[in-house]
């Protein structure tokens, strides 16, 4: 982006400043793949979409904003364009992914030693995990609560301030070794600190709330074996810690015992924020890959003209973090059966197959930003660079689903959206990691880019971008959902 004019700096500058506040809006709303979901939603009701249930029958209509979710862990929104024809139209379709690296407490989580009470918890995907120490975590996730009827229901919850901490080892405690190395052993080593069993002793002394817990334990004391209250509070007791299972059920307005079952991430409860002298960095947990859900879903609701011929779609999955196999993962059935539904509602199931092969899979995940202190680490001719654009990812081995034909017509849609690309492959004796790409190339057999943008620290509890790279990917996917279909029909291919 060296060498612009002023008039279009003024113009990055201000775009890059704005789409950034608006992402750090958002992945401060999230903490969970749920709340990625929800605050997609909420976004996607607010701009006119409507939504559908996957158990209902689904009536379209040409020029119609639509969105599903699954399992409220994946989200699909689409706009069906006001003069889509099965003979001649695709589906443009961005990937990305609501889940992160993160910590998820586990069914059986209460854990006391020394005097303390803590949480147990399991590693979700591969995290950088020493960075999660020494810093205030709090949760988000789903929690299954049981009505006085006996019906359960689902509810969300959100607790941003610092509840759970995970200290260091001092330095005097440590070898040599142990020092340089910072060798932990993720069973032992990873369990968060929740209070001490001492304060809370205090509070229960003096707390009218704990005076009340203590009066229902001698009421279940004189029902023992008659209540399945009583056996139910007991063995949630015993399963999580009471100071938690009590936070839990007074932000979600239930009883203790009402607690059936929990899906609970931990997360870092400080906010992301804009970073560097000149703020051009945005700061977060869950960059990776928040930074394209949230470019994809809000390029959709923004893009001022879909092509009128095409059906625009962005998709975000959960558990790709974890390899995709799952019914809310990129491996199951759950795009092409969407797709498919699309397809029957608008009375084209007959040229399903013919729409495929003219459609168009943008797979949109964060990619390796050079390093400056680890510039190495990097291939020579094909390292990104921050601030620079948009990253094409391509792997020999397909890793990433890119080839030539994807790339080309990438490429053709940048220039014509005046949006900076950039190259990533990675070094011939490094491993290579990989996305929803090359799975949902071959579920659907559709053409496929890998693409993303530079980032720091992938897979730390707190990861770095710049603003202006946020921006151009969002440019970059509000061009193809409007000139897509225009440059493939002019593409000219063996």
């Amino acid at each position: 982006m060296l060498g612009t004019s002023s008039a279009v700096a003024a113009a990055l500058l201000e775009g890059g400043r704005r789409y950034g506040a608006n992402f750090l809006s958002f992945v401060n709303e999230t903490g969970s793949p749920y709340h990625s979901v929800l605050a997609v939603q909420q976004r996607l009701i607010a701009c006119g979409f409507s939504q559908l249930d996957e158990r209902d029958k689904w009536d379209l209509r040409l020029g119609g904003k639509y969105f599903v979710t699954r399992n409220h862990s994946c989200i699909a929104a689409f706009v069906i364009g006001e003069k889509f024809k099965a003979t001649s139209g695709g589906f443009t379709v961005v990937a990305a992914h609501t889940d992160s690296p993160c910590l998820r407490l586990r069914p059986n989580s209460n854990v006391k030693k020394e005097g303390v009470q803590q949480v147990g918890v399991e590693c979700y995907g591969g995290g950088l995990w020493h960075t999660w120490f020494d810093r205030g975590l709090g949760v988000a996730g789903k929690v299954v609560v049981k009505a006085q009827d006996g019906s359960l229901a689902e509810k969300l919850i959100r607790v941003d301030r610092p509840i759970l901490v995970l200290p260091n080892l001092a330095i005097h405690l440590q070898s040599a070794e142990e020092i340089s190395a910072f060798k932990i052993n993720k069973e032992t080593h990873l369990q968060p600190v929740l209070c001490t069993e001492v304060y809370t002793q205090l509070l229960a002394a003096n707390d009218s709330t704990a005076r009340e817990e203590k009066r229902t334990e001698e009421a279940d004391k004189e029902t023992e074996g008659n209540s399945s209250c009583s056996h139910l509070r007991k063995r949630q007791g015993e399963r999580a810690a009471a100071p938690l299972l009590s936070l839990i059920a007074q932000e979600l307005r239930v009883e203790n015992e009402d607690i059936v079952e929990w899906d609970l991430c931990l997360m870092d409860a400080t906010p992301g924020r804009f970073c560097g002298v000149h703020e051009e960095f945005v700061e977060s947990p869950r960059l990776d890959n928040l930074g394209s859900t949230w470019a994809a879903f809000s390029a959709l609701m923004e893009c001022p003209s879909p092509h009128p011929e095409e059906i625009s779609m962005a998709v975000g999955f959960d558990h790709e973090e974890i390899g995709s196999e799952s019914y809310t993962g990129a491996g199951s059935n759950v795009l092409m059966v969407w797709m498919e539904r699309v397809a029957q509602a608008l009375s084209a199931a007959e040229f399903y197959p013919q729409i495929l092969s003219r459609s168009f899979l943008v797979s949109s995940d964060m990619a390796h930003g050079v390093h400056p202190n680890y510039a190495e680490r990097h291939q020579g001719q094909n390292k990104p660079q921050m601030q620079q654009g948009v990253v094409i990812k391509e792997n020999a081995n397909q890793r990433y689903a890119t080839n030539a034909t994807s790339m080309a017509l990438t490429r053709a849609v940048a220039e014509k959206g005046q949006v900076p690309m950039q190259m990533f492959t990675v070094k011939n004796d490094s491993r290579c990691g990989s996305t929803v790409g090359p799975i949902l190339s071959a579920r659907l057999g559709v053409r496929t880019i890998d693409i993303g943008i530079p980032q720091w620290a992938m897979h730390s509890c707190r990861e770095t971008c710049g603003i202006l790279d946020l921006y151009a990917l969002q440019l970059l996917l509000k061009e193809f959902f409007a000139s897509f279909r225009s440059i493939d029909n002019s593409y000219k291919g063996m």
